[in-house]
């Protein structure tokens, strides 16, 4: 089990020299790649957002644009354990957009496999709550044209993609998102590993997104059970989704190792703390590494409490 901190913030604001020297100087052996920093929401919104993703290129073209902070990931001995896709999958008002993103996930499931990524998490279409995107099952029916479309390239690869239990926002209320119950990320996850033939799709288990929703992990994590590939560990305070530290809001930590130990939880430990370490370095990047160690010292105890 390695401790992964997500690149986010910290490369972003520190450089990719800095920032990957700083994530291996506190002690992380690994990483949670933000390469859906490929996006720009402002071009899906503005629907200018096709030839401007570089995962719509070609595999060479790819692989060079990544190939400098490929170069610094494996010069400070970090290994990549799972990465981020672009997202929404979605855009309302824009149908064919579904057809774009599948295409842009294809190239990014294929550098994941040259980079020796193994996880890639992407993100489900939610219902949404005005309707905009359709009925229930509407919206159902996206989900698995986005991720059975995946297929092909999976079976040429050894990545396995990632649903993630997520929220919805509404009016100021959270709702259960996509693989938000325990019971549906299951469903899901099954029907499309039938569909593969193998064990192409896992669960990221997001810590936050399970505080918002109000979900015991003692209950939640047992359903799934192995399916569970990879997690974002990052904490709040039970009504705003703010990717702190671990210890900084009001998640049961014990119970978050408790639950799984009892599955024998033995894939890495990830933390998708941006929001911390983008606060410490808006006071003084100085305090980044410090932050960081925090976060890596807190994993080291996290880990001996998972493994037993």
């Amino acid at each position: 089990m390695k401790l992964c901190v997500q690149t986010g913030d910290v490369v972003d604001r520190l450089g990719i020299k800095k920032g990957y020297a700083a994530i291996r100087e506190a002690g992380f052996e690994a990483i949670d790649w933000n390469l859906d920093h490929a996006w720009n929401g402002s071009d899906i919104r503005d629907r200018t957002y096709r030839g401007k993703c570089i995962f719509e290129k070609s595999s060479d073209e790819i692989i060079s644009h990544y190939a400098r902070e490929l170069e610094e990931i494996q010069n400070n001995s970090l290994e990549i354990s799972q990465a981020h896709a672009p997202f929404p999958a979605y855009s309302k008002g824009d149908p064919d957009f579904l057809d774009y993103a599948i295409e842009v996930f294809k190239g990014n499931i294929k550098y994941c496999d040259y980079a020796g990524c193994k996880n890639l998490v992407i993100h489900g279409i939610p219902f949404a709550m005005d309707g905009s995107l359709g009925t229930r099952e509407d919206v159902h029916n996206m989900n698995v044209k986005l991720y059975s479309s995946l297929i092909p390239v999976l079976k040429e690869t050894s990545v396995t993609v990632c649903l993630e239990n997520l929220f919805i926002n509404h009016r100021g209320v959270r709702y259960q998102g996509n693989c938000g119950y325990p019971e549906e990320a299951v469903k899901y996850i099954d029907m499309f590993n039938d569909m593969a033939g193998r064990e192409a799709f896992g669960l990221c288990l997001d810590t936050g997104h399970l505080n918002l929703l109000h979900h015991d992990f003692e209950v939640y994590v047992p359903i799934v059970g192995k399916r569970i590939k990879c997690l974002h560990v990052h904490d709040n305070n039970g009504t705003s989704d703010q990717h702190m530290a671990p210890c900084t809001g009001t998640i049961d930590w014990n119970r978050f190792c408790n639950s799984l130990r009892g599955i024998g939880y033995d894939a890495d430990l990830s933390f998708e703390t941006f929001a911390q370490t983008n606060c410490a370095c808006d006071f003084d990047e100085r305090a980044v590494l410090p932050w960081l160690r925090m976060i890596k010292e807190t994993g080291e105890i996290m880990r001996e409490k998972i493994l037993g």
